[in-house]
């Protein structure tokens, strides 16, 4: 009875790793045909809710170990201090994530063990959990399974039901793709493959129906609006290692400056700089503001990312100054990441030899509480994302309700050369398709690019690259109906997948007695 315990959570392990397959920068989403189905088997074949707690979580565990394996990256920027951590940081990162799959497997075996309703419950299981993991604590909704679809036109329907719907959606299909595998009789096959086939196709129809008109026009070669202003994005490719190095700052500004006139000749409205573009204090170097200001046209604005420091606190910030060197408007960021940028409980935590990986004395501080949105000169209003923030869809809604258009800035170099970078790309997407509105990212290594409000790149520079890029504003899109109600669908499908899981189980009951 043990070995075969171990023998299925060794198969849900590997599935997990199979599954991890369908994020990016794979982008692999027809593997979770085949793991998503067998993680169903294993979880109907487990005897007690405790056994489908394990297998949830070894499955868990090969999905996120694969997926975010990034994690060692930022312990070897300096890895004489750090790098003993990257095992305890693995492990605990992909076992820590695994826990929510378990707990998921262990709530769905405890709501409804076997028969039709039982995808509905090990789908309600999952994907709650999922969107509990995104907003516990400070939350981490990284590697959710509806960024499987981002190269697909089915990405199209967080448009309407967000990345927590689509999550929702896959694991349904994928159960009941498995409860399909176990039926019995032709008839009844038959039937329930019509049904399966029904809400994909309708799915699919329904994901392309406001993209597809869009994508016949360009085709066509409808002529886009020509009054857009011109983004500037500026990638410096500057190495993590590198990046605060003393003796190398004049040289990774003067590398800022003359891109900034080199995109600003070319006719840009506004320049941006990634993340942290420089060490310098933007705000207290009147001198520095003035190389900006001849950097820029006339009437051009700069969006840098920068530290700004108030007394004691330091604030992660974007900052944007006009071409007479004034500063017009700035964000300071207001989701820090934890063991990053602030260490929580730090005064405990620093006795046993831990510490931000930062190196600030306590960390950023967090941002004050503000109005979002920025105006700044003749620039439609905008919504800034510093790095991280952008993987939270439900924070970018509440700042984009009077945004025209998403402005992220980031430095990816603490992600790694691979997987770390492309994911957050992603997410950047589908921040873009769920708000309708196009983003404009500058990554200090990259990938920086300029996303329409359909999720698409329109123009970019690849990973680990220097350069520029220009490139006109898209259009934003006619309001979602996931920017006029959030979470509220997928919500409402959660409720839907108990009530059929509660009917299932209220008819099984007369004959199990």
């Amino acid at each position: 009875m043990g070995s075969s315990r171990w023998g299925a959570r060794f198969l849900a392990l590997l599935a997990g790793l199979l599954a991890a397959l369908s994020q990016p920068p794979h982008s692999w989403p027809l593997v979770l045909v085949l793991a998503l189905p067998a993680l169903f088997f294993l979880w109907t074949e487990a005897k007690t809710s405790a056994r489908t707690f394990w297998i949830g979580w070894f499955a868990g565990l090969g999905y996120f170990g694969f997926t975010l394996h990034w994690i060692a990256e930022p312990f070897l920027v300096q890895p004489e201090i750090f790098a003993w951590m990257i095992p305890f940081a693995v492990t605990g990162m992909a076992g820590g994530m695994a826990l929510f799959w378990g707990a998921g497997f262990w709530v769905a075996k405890r709501l409804c063990a076997t028969g039709w309703a039982a995808p509905f419950a090990l789908a309600l299981g999952l994907a709650g959990m999922e969107w509990l993991r995104g907003n516990i604590l400070s939350g981490f909704p990284w590697s959710l399974l509806g960024y499987a679809w981002v190269e697909t036109h089915l990405i199209q329907l967080t448009a309407h039901i967000g990345i927590y719907g689509l999550t929702l959606w896959t694991a349904l299909i994928g159960f009941m793709i498995g409860y399909l595998l176990t039926l019995r009789g032709m008839l009844r096959q038959l039937g329930y493959c019509a049904v399966l086939l029904a809400i994909c196709v309708g799915s699919y129809l329904y994901a392309i129906d406001r993209i597809f008109i869009v994508e016949l026009m360009e085709n066509k070669g409808v002529k886009r609006e020509t009054s857009a202003p011109l983004i500037g994005l500026v990638q410096p490719n500057v190495a993590q290692k590198d990046k605060w190095q003393p003796h190398l700052r004049e040289q990774h500004l003067n590398d800022l400056l003359t891109k900034t006139r080199e995109l600003s000749d070319q006719g840009a409205d506004v320049v941006i700089w990634p993340e942290a573009a420089t060490p310098y204090q933007l705000d207290k170097i009147p001198q520095l503001r003035t190389m900006i200001a001849e950097a820029l046209k006339p009437g051009g604005i700069l969006l840098a990312g920068g530290i700004r420091v108030e007394g004691t606190d330091a604030y992660n910030s974007l900052i944007a100054i006009d071409s007479t060197g004034t500063i017009l408007d700035t964000y300071d960021k207001q989701h820090l990441v934890p063991f990053g940028e602030k260490m929580p409980l730090e005064p405990l935590l620093s006795r046993i030899g831990l510490r931000a990986m930062i190196s600030l004395p306590g960390g950023f501080t967090t941002g004050k509480a503000r109005e979002r949105s920025m105006s700044v000169g003749e620039l439609p209003p905008f919504v800034p994302m510093i790095c991280y923030e952008a993987i939270f869809p439900a924070e970018i809604m509440r700042r984009a309700a009077k945004g025209d258009w998403l402005v992220q800035v980031t430095n990816d170099a603490w992600f790694g050369n691979w997987v770390g970078p492309y994911q957050h790309l992603a997410m950047a997407r589908v921040r873009a398709i769920e708000r309708g509105l196009p983003v404009a990212r500058a990554a200090n290594t990259g990938v920086s690019a300029m996303i329409d409000a359909y999720g698409r790149i329109q123009k970019s520079l690849p990973l680990n690259e220097a350069g520029t890029v220009l490139a006109p504003l898209p259009k934003r899109r006619a309001s979602t109906y996931y920017a006029r109600y959030e979470d509220i669908p997928f919500g409402l499908g959660l409720l839907i997948c108990l009530g059929l899981t509660l009917l299932g189980r209220s008819r099984r009951r007369p004959e199990s007695r």
